[in-house]
Formats: C-alpha cells, structure tokens, sequence
C-alpha cells in the first residue's frame, strides 16, 4: 500500500527533504486507513484530519530496489513532516516513527473504528442488510475488550 497510493514518496512539506526538493504531501494512504480501514466514511474526521494524519505518515516508504531488503517497510526520517500534529482533536506529539504508530493505536481503539469493523462484521458474517442492535452489541464489546473479540463461548465449539 505504500507504493500503490505512492505514501513511499510523500514528503513533508516542512521534512528536510521537503524543504530541499520542493515536493510534497500525498493524502492516498492516509483517507484509505481512515475510511476503509479504520473509522469509515463520513464519520468523525475532516479533510483536516486527512491532511494531518498523511504528515503523520510522511517518512513511511520502502527501502529502494537493488538494496538489501528492497520492497521492506523503513522509515526515513528526512521525508517526516516535524513536529506535533492534530488528528480527531488529539494532539499527536511523538517524534518520528512513534508519532504514526501512537495515531493508528488511537484510531483502533476509537469507537467510530469500533462501529464501523462491526458494520462490517455484521454485513459479512450475519446479513447484507445492517441489523443496528447487532452492530451495536458487537461494537459495545470491541471497545469494552480492546478489539477482543473472541466469543468464547463459540470458540471453544470451534476448537473441538
């Protein structure tokens, strides 16, 4: 995903390399985590939010092709948008690679996340059309368990 929606090229605009090349942001990366994979759409978040969250990821990218480990996830810190930013109202002042991961442990444990894996979740297993008290329940006990959401009662079937 980071060089399908080209996040393994985007730079702060304040980065180091920002600064020195004149190029810039790309928001790919960022509105699919949020939309697809983590709040979904039209929830909680601003186009704000968006922008906020792709500085947040900047430095993200792969190491390049003909190097040891080419394709593998690395951090470059001279791509990485400085200093705090805001994401849904929260202050995200984490340095670096820490920064992203302390933003996307936020967003799974939201209950717009909550509410919407368990839309998902609902449409998939149980039906097509939302069954609300359902999605409700199962989003109630995603943010009660901290995205646990092993049954066990089920599972222990399961494991027979």
């Amino acid at each position: 995903m980071l060089i399908y929606l080209d996040n393994a090229r985007s730079i702060g605009p304040n980065s180091q390399a920002g600064v020195s090349r004149g190029r810039g942001l790309n928001e790919n990366l960022a509105r699919e985590i949020l939309e697809l994979h983590t709040l979904g759409v039209r929830t909680v978040y601003t186009q704000d939010d968006v922008t906020g969250f792709a500085k947040i990821i900047t430095g993200w990218t792969v190491v390049p092709a003909r190097q040891e480990h080419a394709g593998e996830f690395t951090f470059n810190p001279r791509m990485h948008e400085p200093g705090a930013q805001t994401l849904i109202g929260t202050r995200m002042d984490q340095r670096d690679l820490e920064q992203g991961r302390a933003a996307l442990s936020m967003l799974a444990r939201h209950p717009a996340t909550a509410r919407h894996i368990a839309d998902k979740l609902v449409r998939h297993f149980i039906s097509d059309r939302p069954i609300p008290a359902l999605a409700d329940k199962l989003a109630a006990r995603f943010v009660e368990t901290d995205g646990y959401l092993r049954i066990p009662a089920i599972a222990d079937r399961c494991s027979d």
